[in-house]
């Protein structure tokens, strides 16, 4: 009698009253004209819910997306440079409180910065993105030295005073992504595939996106519509901040990862996860979505935005990779749906 209940409560669950399933409402929603182009991952307690590409892998070549698709993820490498810094401060290579200029010690006002406050954007250092001498560089610019990205920010007038209010900024990342060559003595990118990639078998992600060579590989639309792709960029010039590509099912591993003691300790991943400045954690956006905790990073760059979200006590995941600029689907939707409550936009 017990297993006719379980099953009669997940047939309940998964077919709506107007005989629709959850996946068949998710897909009918995706499916729209001008919703969504990319794939799709939604994870319920180990539950595939739905697994799906959507449009164009390449607009102009008519390939389409699917489940095997790869995409940069832009800001959504942030959470994998935290998790490696906050590695380091497990192994006692660092302190969350040691100042940047021990690791820069020509970098102004480095002693009153801290490696907490360029984890949770409180540096009041610049966005690199908004100094003009890497606006004024061409996508097609040749690789660069994370030392020289540095240096094109590092005597920008701050915007604001050091640790007075969260200031969301690239650059407080890039110079994490410096701590962690320096203090390993390997290159960014090595050290996050030996300690992230690898163990949990993230074998479809890494870095150099622009000469990534396999038919998998997607491409950056402006607008699907009118088949504007854009021109593709070095992954040196996002290091820590922006230079990850991925899948789909990778970032569901990185999401159960995260809570397979494989990388960093419970108590370590919940203080990450802990907000501090305008719901920012170390490498999170961490709130309130439909009653729950949600954990999250968005992420985007020319072509391409990443939703990525996930409700620890819930057990959903969420992962939305759009390969263009436009698009109206949204993650918030997709919980609304497996939940079944009221859509409503959360705080991020």
């Amino acid at each position: 009698m017990k297993k006719l209940l379980c099953v009669l409560f997940l047939a309940f669950y998964f077919v709506g009253g107007n005989g629709q399933s959850v996946s068949e409402k998710l897909d009918k929603y995706l499916s729209r004209p001008g919703v969504f182009n990319g794939t799709a991952l939604v994870v319920y307690k180990n539950n595939v819910i739905l697994y799906k590409g959507y449009g164009y892998k390449n607009v102009r070549e008519h390939t389409l997306n699917d489940t095997a698709t790869l995409y940069r993820i832009g800001s959504t490498t942030k959470p994998f440079t935290a998790t490696v810094i906050l590695h380091l401060a497990e192994c006692g290579l660092i302190k969350l409180h040691d100042p940047l200029s021990k690791y820069i010690p020509d970098f102004p006002r480095g002693d009153s910065i801290t490696i907490d406050a360029l984890l949770t954007h409180r540096s009041g250092i610049k966005d690199y993105l908004e100094v003009p001498a890497i606006q004024n560089l061409p996508d097609s610019a040749p690789p660069v030295s994370i030392g020289e990205l540095i240096s094109w920010f590092k005597n920008e007038r701050a915007t604001i005073k050091k640790g007075d209010q969260f200031t969301y900024s690239n650059s407080n990342y890039i110079l994490l992504a410096y701590i962690i060559e320096k203090m390993t003595q390997k290159k960014y990118e090595t050290v996050v595939r030996e300690l992230i990639f690898e163990p949990l078998q993230m074998t479809n992600s890494g870095f150099d996106f622009k000469n990534l060579k396999t038919a998998d590989k997607s491409v950056g639309h402006r607008n699907v519509g009118k088949k504007i792709v854009v021109e593709d960029f070095d992954s040196t010039y996002a290091p820590g901040c922006g230079s990850m590509y991925s899948s789909a099912m990778d970032l569901y591993k990185w999401y159960k990862g995260l809570y397979a003691k494989k990388i960093i300790t419970d108590s370590t991943r919940e203080n990450a996860f802990q907000p501090r400045n305008w719901l920012y954690g170390y490498g999170w956006f961490s709130f309130s979505s439909y009653g729950r905790k949600c954990i999250s990073h968005p992420g985007g760059v020319p072509g391409f935005v990443t939703e990525f979200k996930f409700y620890p006590d819930d057990d959903l995941c969420i992962v939305m990779l759009n390969n263009s600029s436009i698009g109206k689907v949204e993650a918030d939707k997709v919980a609304s749906i497996v939940l079944q409550k009221r859509f409503k936009r959360s705080a991020m």
